[in-house]
């Protein structure tokens, strides 16, 4: 075998190990994300608010990163683009979402929060002319829509004005991480280096403020809840999951991400059975079966793309 045919070979494969590790990056999205909105939701029922649970994210989770920020800086960002980055994946996300699990039940979260991420993405896309390229199906997004409503709709119906304004939180915290998705892909960015912007500057802006309102409220938390939490919330939420996602947008593009999230919903409901001893009902199934269509259409469609 000459030379020249190992060469080809090799720039052959380079790409499909590329993708591959996107595909897992994807996918590791999904379990940190559903994971996300159990643990959160059980944080609530102990006795910690919201706060100290925005305190652990971005606390470990900047403290992680806070070398590599120190290493690389702004990555060539201004202080505008850092500070809007750092609000769409960090600050705003998680005000938003543990706000809404605090107004809402946990099934929202699942469906509001990350069910919506591919119709966010989408529309903001294709209010962008500059992201054409990177736009998938009509149909997938019709389909997951209307899968994610399906889920929904037992629970929004009848619903109080506490949920409501949940949901809508929730709703905005999914807008928001979309927007981060677009952003980051759009910057370029390295994603351990946008994960670093993200994570040590929420941690810059939101420990002052908690530790001049709350005082050493963390303190008095129990220390399994507390380690719980911090591992989650801090490393795996704060650091990973944003260097993951980072990471899969960078490989397979923000609208083939974006898909992958719909998956949350589903993973959250077949992982509650065991977990929580919550079986769905006739509807949220349906829900499930055509947000699952809608995820298959969409990889059709960049595959043929491909």
């Amino acid at each position: 075998m000459s030379t020249n045919q190992v060469m080809s070979r090799s720039d052959r494969e380079a790409p499909r190990k590329r993708r591959i590790l996107g595909y897992l990056c994807a996918v590791l999205v999904v379990v940190l994300f559903s994971g996300f909105t159990l643990i959160s939701r059980f944080g609530l029922t102990t006795t910690m608010t919201f706060p100290e649970l925005a305190a652990l994210r971005f606390g470990v989770g900047g403290l992680l990163l806070l070398p590599v920020l120190f290493r690389y800086g702004l990555s060539g960002l201004n202080w505008r683009q850092a500070a809007w980055l750092a609000f769409l994946g960090g600050l705003g996300f998680a005000m938003f979402a543990y706000s809404g699990f605090l107004l809402a039940p946990a099934a929202h979260g699942a469906v509001l929060l990350h069910g919506t991420l591919p119709l966010f993405t989408f529309l903001i896309l294709t209010a962008s002319p500059k992201t054409a390229g990177q736009r998938t199906s009509r149909w997938s997004v019709i389909l997951i829509a209307s899968g994610v409503a399906l889920m929904a709709w037992d629970s929004i119906v009848g619903a109080s004005a506490r949920q409501i304004m949940g949901d809508v939180l929730l709703l905005a915290a999914s807008l928001s991480w979309s927007a981060y998705g677009v952003t980051v892909r759009r910057l370029g960015l390295v994603p351990i280096r946008a994960a670093a912007i993200v994570a040590a500057l929420s941690m810059c802006c939101y420990l002052p403020i908690y530790a001049a309102l709350a005082g050493p409220t963390l303190f008095a938390v129990d220390w399994q809840d507390l380690l719980l939490q911090g591992v989650f919330q801090g490393v795996l939420i704060g650091a990973v999951s944003i260097f993951v996602y980072t990471s899969a947008v960078t490989i397979l593009g923000v609208s083939e991400t974006a898909t992958f999230t719909a998956a949350v919903p589903c993973a959250t409901t077949i992982g509650a059975i065991p977990l929580l001893s919550e079986w769905p009902n006739a509807t949220t199934i349906g829900g499930v079966v055509i947000v699952t269509a809608g995820m298959l259409i969409a990889a059709r469609t960049f595959a043929a793309k491909r």
